[in-house]
């Protein structure tokens, strides 16, 4: 886990506003002890991330609720969907918060990249466009 404030060299600027980070942070303390890979990745997130008015534009930056469009630049693959906390994905093209695409996307703006290993393997996605979703965002 990284310090607050502490940057790391291989990970982008990432921002959070202060309702989400308050969510994400209140599902960390609910998740099982099972889930230590993920949790470890959101919190270290959490602690890197610059936060940002809860008004902030919603296309400023990846955000619980917000629609993303990005591409995988291992295969190319453009992919939409919405960033969602685990409990909200009943319905198609809703990304986890808790997933490793999830968490790799949370605080990312339009045109930033991020690289991580996931099982082993390398893994690196760009932010191509962020909106809000046209379902109301979560409160």
């Amino acid at each position: 886990m990284t310090d607050a404030g502490q940057r790391r060299p291989d990970r982008p600027s990432i921002v959070l506003t202060r309702m989400d980070r308050q969510k994400l942070l209140r599902l960390l303390q609910d998740l099982p002890t099972t889930s230590v890979d993920t949790d470890c990745l959101l919190r270290e997130e959490i602690d890197r991330a610059d936060m940002i008015s809860d008004t902030a534009a919603w296309c400023s930056a990846v955000r619980l609720g917000c629609e993303v469009k990005f591409v995988d630049l291992g295969t190319s693959h453009l992919c939409r969907g919405r960033l969602v906390l685990p409990d909200e994905t009943r319905t198609a093209h809703c990304i986890s918060v808790l997933s490793p695409i999830g968490t790799a996307l949370i605080g990312l703006g339009p045109g930033q990249s991020i690289h991580w290993t996931e099982r082993g393997r390398e893994r690196s996605l760009a932010v191509l466009e962020v909106r809000a979703s046209e379902v109301s965002p979560p409160t």
